[in-house]
């Protein structure tokens, strides 16, 4: 799993940022379905509701889920996601993921 402080070694092939804004299951199933080995996954807004289930740790998805700090405090899913050993990535962390992802996808 990439951590986002890694910066991407020369002649890594390009990766997509994946942000998961919407808690529908269907949008977690159609982000899984585009994302590729080595991508990343970062669960925003909405989206840190998608850590209620146990679908997003998928063996054949993303390289890296990670669930923004931020949103999970104001869902009251700090605590929780933190019990679940899940990727918790602050605002500083996203950048540093914008940064080295050569693109960029929002799933709604």
């Amino acid at each position: 799993m990439q951590h986002p402080d890694t910066p991407l070694a020369p002649n890594t092939p390009a990766c997509c940022l994946h942000l998961v804004a919407g808690a529908g299951h269907d949008i977690l199933d159609d982000c899984l379905a585009q994302a590729a080995p080595g991508d990343q996954v970062v669960f925003i807004d909405a989206g840190v509701l998608q850590l209620l289930q146990s679908t997003f740790a998928s063996p054949n998805a993303a390289g890296a889920f990670f669930f923004a700090e931020a949103d999970l405090r104001a869902h009251g899913l700090l605590e929780a996601a933190r019990d679940l050993q899940a990727g918790i990535i602050d605002d500083a962390g996203i950048c540093a993921l914008l940064a080295q992802c050569e693109h960029c996808l929002t799933w709604r």
